[in-house]
């Protein structure tokens, strides 16, 4: 996904910078007093100074593109006008608590880069492309996209972000000069995926086995035990916490969709860890990592990629294809010119063969695995009807669980059994 042009520090000149445009902003000399910058997974870590300055000269860019906008006709308007009064119709929303500010950001991101690609197909290459909403084709979206080969996942998401923008705009009739109808209409998008990955209680089992932090466990064993989505485990707070009926209750402005109230129900495990984290974080996120940060999507991702890391090296021990090990040069061997910058270089060489060879042969697994293995053996112990377990997942009715979460295809003794109930057998 298009991300923010981020600061940047030039030790010579000891100012830091941000670029748009091909353009280098300053943003200030870096403070006195303050140690020197350094990068983090290949980022500047700018102090709070910096980063104030970082976001005053994004919101002025953004208004001089905003005022750059050129006026158009009330007959056609530009796709910019468009992109633009939907981003501002957006924003009200999230101000007004009915839409989350994660939601503007995520359209904002890919928005922005459909206008940066409009603009690469002008000539001239105008700051603000003049493209009307008559002239623009489903073709624009589609090189768009392929545009972009690093967005392996995320097409889809790109696609839908541009055409629900004009079906917005048809609905609020700023296109009615073109007969009232979205261009991307007939937008064809790729298939939507689907996680077919299933862990079973023993797989849980082993997989806590080798979980050795407790923040990270205790994330896992929630998620296990209630079904809670990713999101509602990263915001759950102490306030949100009904202990005498054993739930956590969101607010309606706090729950998917602001619709309607979201209510997890815990067992006896998920109740226990939650009364021990309200202990620990009585304000704020109830779940930390092991930095005492709020989990969130990246450190989440970070975790697991860390434990299949560990699950395959296991599994490369159990197969036998471990590289043989480097033997440790001698006293005398180490005197030879070149022998310790060669040997370092088949050490390093040896773990980034484990570190490749691990990543093929261990199993990713995510929240939502735990989630889905939640409904299925739900329905799958009959003990539960399919209304029931919908609720427990937080959805209004029981298609999402008969389209994505039941998994029961793939249970063929579950099936089996089924099938010979149903002949009376």
């Amino acid at each position: 996904m298009p991300q923010y042009p981020k600061p940047f520090f030039k030790p010579k000149r000891n100012t830091w910078y941000v670029e748009v445009g091909r353009v280098q902003h300053p943003l200030g000399k870096h403070p006195d007093g303050l140690p020197p910058p350094k990068k983090r997974g290949g980022k500047w870590e700018a102090p709070r100074v910096i980063l104030d300055a970082y976001h005053a000269k994004m919101t002025e860019l953004q208004q001089q593109a905003a005022d750059e906008i050129p006026a158009v006709s009330d007959a056609v308007p530009a796709v910019a006008t468009v992109l633009d009064e939907f981003t501002g119709w957006l924003k009200g929303r999230v101000q007004e608590g009915s839409k989350a500010a994660r939601t503007l950001a995520w359209y904002t991101d890919y928005l922005n880069s459909f206008l940066g690609y409009l603009r690469t197909i002008e000539p001239g290459q105008p700051h603000v492309p003049t493209i009307t909403v008559d002239q623009l084709q489903p073709l624009h979206v589609y090189r768009w996209v392929d545009a972009h080969p690093d967005w392996k996942s995320g097409k889809r998401g790109a696609m839908v972000a541009v055409q629900r923008v004009f079906n917005w705009a048809a609905k609020a009739g700023l296109l009615k000069a073109i007969g009232g109808n979205s261009p991307l209409a007939g937008l064809e998008k790729p298939q939507q995926g689907r996680r077919e990955q299933l862990v079973t209680p023993e797989e849980f089992e082993d997989i806590l086995s080798w979980v050795k932090d407790r923040p990270f466990a205790d994330l896992l064993e929630v998620s296990w035990e209630t079904g809670a989505r990713p999101h509602e485990l990263f915001t759950v707070e102490a306030r949100f916490v009904d202990l005498q009926n054993g739930r956590w209750v969101f607010p309606v402005k706090e729950s998917k969709g602001k619709k309607t109230q979201r209510v997890v129900y815990l067992t006896q495990k998920a109740l226990a860890i939650t009364k021990r984290l309200m202990a620990e974080h009585p304000e704020g996120p109830l779940f930390h990592n092991s930095e005492r940060q709020p989990w969130c999507a990246s450190s989440v991702k970070c975790r697991f990629q860390r434990l299949r890391d560990e699950l395959g090296r296991r599994r490369l021990i159990k197969l036998g294809l471990m590289p043989p090990k480097i033997k440790r040069l001698t006293y005398a061997q180490r005197e030879e010119p070149g022998r310790r910058e060669a040997h370092h270089k088949a050490v390093l060489d040896r773990r980034r063969r484990i570190k490749a060879l691990a990543k093929q042969h261990g199993t990713k697994y995510s929240l939502y695995a735990f989630r889905h293995a939640f409904c299925t053996s739900a329905l799958e112990s009959g003990k539960l009807d399919a209304v029931t377990v919908s609720v427990l997942m937080g959805h209004k009715d029981t298609t999402m669980i008969s389209r994505h979460y039941s998994h029961l295809t793939q249970r063929l003794g579950h099936l089996r059994e089924a099938a010979m109930k149903a002949r009376g057998a």
